[in-house]
């Protein structure tokens, strides 16, 4: 699938801002989950293996979604599949909140992971054609529209929290909100040809587009892991109220925003490999500082330091699977964003496991190596 590149620049400049919109919402969405885990947890008496095994549900709905998105993209067109995928998250929003059991928690969080899995592959690949169109780096800034999304979801969901509402009211209210906004935002998404052959977004992945993938992957084990457990970390290691809880993913999220809408003007500066290895080295020191302090302050300052390491290095990898030779820019972003997205969706049962043998604190620990492999291993990006 190739660009449009008919339209005007007022028109991809629409488009542009259509999908900074769908990016926000999905933002939003995950940080409304993230603020009501505890609660969530509290309600069901769940422990670490029983929430590892909610968030598996969670993953392996986004990850059976995720070739079957791409699939739509290359079939359909991405502009009908964000659309569709985007009202579909939205609808998904309250059900894990709402859950009036324990068996429909697990089914409410498939629904919700399978939502979103759709809408992270539509969207990115709707990103990546725009960035073509615009013919400069825009990817970071897409990205920013979601952690500024994260931010709002978060914060939203702990003054819902602090005024009661935390029963579920609030998110369907949000939920309503959210379906408006996106009625005016989906009307200026970019317009891609449909294929009616084999689509290219999800072919057998290339050897450089695997390599990034496992990079990415590697972040986003490391975003999923703070978007799923800041709060418990915060609340329950470190003596944080509910409300105070949801504060440290709001901590990531404005470092990650504030970095991400300066990103394109960072990698310009400094390169994508400085930013790759610095990124690594303060992901690890962020998780370091979560692990080994019990006391609020320092560590949301520690989530801080991970937003502000992994802002960019999942724009860097995306920019870098864009011009893998002989592989359309589509194609080397959707198989990136598919491998990586495991991460961000898979990772956080996989922390829940490793807390449930070592603790929490201890498993924040372990997850500093990804920011050790980031940064080893971003200093070849370029490669």
């Amino acid at each position: 699938m190739t660009a449009n590149t008919d339209l005007g620049m007022p028109e991809v400049s629409l488009a542009r801002w259509s999908v900074s919109t769908v990016f926000f919402i999905c933002g939003v969405g995950v940080g409304l989950w993230a603020a009501h885990i505890p609660l969530v947890a509290g309600r069901f008496n769940l422990n670490h293996d029983l929430m590892g095994l909610v968030l598996l549900c969670l993953g392996f709905g986004a990850m059976a979604a995720m070739p079957v998105s791409g699939w739509a993209c290359g079939r359909f067109g991405t502009r009908g599949v964000t659309k569709a995928a985007a009202f579909a998250f939205a609808a998904a929003i309250p059900l894990p909140v709402l859950a009036p059991s324990l068996l429909a928690l697990f089914a409410a969080v498939t629904i919700f992971g399978a939502c979103s899995g759709a809408l992270d592959v539509a969207m990115n690949a709707q990103a990546s054609e725009i960035e073509t169109a615009r013919g400069r780096s825009t990817m970071a800034s897409f990205h920013g529209f979601f952690s500024a999304g994260g931010l709002a979801g978060a914060s939203l969901g702990g003054l819902m929290i602090g005024a009661g509402l935390g029963d579920g009211r609030g998110v369907l209210m949000a939920a309503v909100l959210v379906a408006a906004l996106l009625a005016v935002a989906t009307t200026r998404l970019f317009p891609t040809p449909a294929l009616h052959s084999n689509p290219a977004h999800f072919e057998k992945p290339h050897r450089a587009a695997l390599a990034l993938g496992l990079l990415a992957l590697a972040c986003m084990v490391v975003e999923g892991a703070v978007a799923d457990w800041s709060a418990l970390l915060l609340t329950q290691h470190a003596g944080a109220t509910a409300a105070v809880g949801a504060a440290g993913y709001a901590a990531f999220s404005i470092a990650m925003a504030a970095c991400r809408f300066a990103g394109d003007t960072l990698i310009g500066a400094f390169g994508p490999r400085r930013l790759m290895v610095a990124g690594g080295a303060s992901i690890a020191l962020g998780l370091a500082c979560a692990a080994l302090f019990s006391v609020p302050l320092p560590v949301a300052a520690g989530f801080v330091l991970v937003g502000l390491g992994a802002a960019n290095v999942v724009p860097v990898i995306f920019a870098a699977a864009s011009r893998i030779p002989g592989l359309p820019a589509g194609a080397g972003i959707a198989a990136v964003a598919t491998i990586g997205y495991s991460g961000f969706l898979l990772g956080p049962p996989v922390i829940g496991w490793i807390a449930a043998i070592i603790g929490l604190p201890a498993a924040h620990g372990v997850l500093a190596l990804a920011g050790v492999l980031i940064a080893l291993l971003g200093r070849s990006i370029n490669r």
